[in-house]
């Protein structure tokens, strides 16, 4: 959207009929109806252009257990993805990077979570640096909890059959 305060609606919605309405329908496959926004001009990574500024449409007809990557696949290759499997360009663009931040013009409002903020904190822990966050999840306490646990019960019951 030109609005980056609209960014999440894209800027054209069709619908699936007027996708798909022509591919026909056969046994054992699904149609997907796929649009793709590239986005604007301004939200282009430095040196970069958007391919077209008006959003891809194609309809996908895949395998009936097909994803919705199959889909995306057939109707906008070439797909680049990184050692992560995370999808970083689609039809060629981005020619390269993978999920950098896109600059805004405002500051994000504080109690908004941002993909940079995300992207930060994630780099910040792969670097193995502190980001001020709030420490260890639950989930990794709880998951040590039951390692010492069943630690517990393992040397328990082998004091008992000595």
């Amino acid at each position: 959207s030109e609005d980056s305060a609209d960014a999440a609606k894209p800027t054209a919605a069709p619908d699936f009929d007027a996708v798909c309405g022509g591919v026909e329908k056969t046994p054992g496959t699904k149609r997907v109806a796929v649009v793709v926004d590239f986005g604007t001009p301004k939200d282009a990574p430095a040196g970069e252009a958007p391919p077209k500024t008006a959003p891809t449409t194609g309809c996908a007809r895949i395998d009936g257990k097909g994803t919705a990557a199959d889909a995306l696949a057939a109707v906008a290759e070439p797909l680049r993805y990184d050692s992560s499997a995370m999808l970083c360009g689609i039809a060629g663009y981005p020619e390269k990077g993978c999920g950098e931040a896109v600059a805004s013009a405002a500051p994000p409002k504080p109690a908004e979570e941002t993909a940079a903020g995300s992207a930060d904190r994630t780099a910040a822990a792969s670097a193995g640096k502190d980001d001020g966050g709030d420490g260890p999840s639950l989930g990794l306490l709880v998951g040590g909890g039951v390692v010492l646990a069943l630690g517990g019960a393992a040397v328990r019951k082998s004091r008992r059959r000595a």
